[in-house]
Parts: structure tokens; sequence; C-alpha cells
């Protein structure tokens, strides 16, 4: 199979993945679990070491995320502020501890790949725990992601970025939605 390919699959699984996401859907993690797997093979291949470790992250969540979401209905919640706080700060820690990594294993777009990683690792992480809030993260990593795959020549990705993007928008909106019916009914 030719390297395009497998983004062209990776780009298919992951928008599966994110729609299924945006609805609430368990079966968004099988599809993460398939994306993720994809893309460490594509991560690998471009040097992006902090995307390429990633993808072992999304797995590990992926699993995470079918056993918890599959003991609860689905049910978004919103963080105090203090808890957005800590995530926010969270995910800069993060961001400039991958930086320094990345630098000395001499990776590519080392800033870029670190903000990725960062804040796609405290969106996984909010998402599985059903916070709305994900979604911001998941917008900020997305826009980063857009420049830094098209530098990469990862142009099939570049794109599925925008989508997610544009996406991290509807779906903070359609669980912002479901979150009013869930308390209306409560």
């Amino acid at each position: 199979m030719s390297h395009a390919w497998i983004e062209w699959l990776a780009v298919f699984t992951a928008l599966t993945a994110v729609g299924l996401g945006v609805l609430g859907r368990r079966i968004t993690w099988i599809f993460w679990l398939i994306s993720s797997l994809l893309y460490l093979r594509i991560f690998a291949e471009a040097k992006l070491w902090a995307d390429t470790a990633l993808q072992l992250v999304f797995m590990l969540a992926a699993v995470w995320g079918w056993l918890r979401w599959g003991r609860q209905v689905f049910s978004p919640g919103v963080m105090p502020m203090r808890a957005r706080l800590v995530a926010l700060t969270c995910a800069c820690l993060c961001w400039l501890a991958l930086y320094g990594l990345l630098t000395r294993m001499g990776g590519q777009a080392v800033l870029a790949d670190a903000f990725v990683g960062a804040f796609s690792l405290v969106a996984q992480i909010l998402m599985v725990r059903q916070r709305i809030e994900h979604w911001l993260f998941w917008l900020a990593a997305n826009l980063m992601g857009v420049g830094l795959f098209w530098l990469q020549g990862l142009k099939a990705t570049a794109g599925l970025y925008l989508l997610f993007a544009l996406l991290a928008l509807v779906g903070l909106r359609q669980w912002q939605r479901q979150l009013a019916i869930n308390k209306a009914s409560s």
C-alpha cells in the first residue's frame, strides 16, 4: 500500500471518528484506534516525533474511551474555571517540555509539533472524560496542525486538520445542546 493511500485511509477513519465523537457515539473509539495505527506509521516516516508518540497515547485513550463510554450514558459536562486553568497550564507546560525533548531529538518543525502534541494530549483526556472544553483544545491543536502538516508535505492530513478545526466548532455546539437537554430533563 503506497504512502498516499495510507494517508487517505487515515484521513477517512479520523474524520469518521470525529463525526461520531460529535454525536457522542461510543464507536468513535474504534475509528480512533484504526486512525491512530495508520498515523503512527505516517508520522514516524515524516519524523514528527511528538505526533508519532501521540498516536500511541491515542491508542491507549481509544481503549480507555471505549471502556468508559460503555459504562455511562453520554453526558457532557463543563469544567469549573479552576479546572480549565489547570488544563491550560498542563497543556502549556507539556508544550514546553515536548519542545525541549524534540529539539534534542532533532525532529521536524519542533515548536509546532510539540504544540499539536501537547494540546491534543489534553484534549484527548478531556474528551474521554466528556468535558465540553476538550473541543477548544482540539480547535487550537488542529489549527496549528494545518500549517504543520502542510509544510511537511502531508497535504491530505493538513486538509483533514482544517476539517477537524471546523468540526471542533460543530462538536462544541452539539455538546452544548446535549448538556442543555440533559439539564432540562433532570
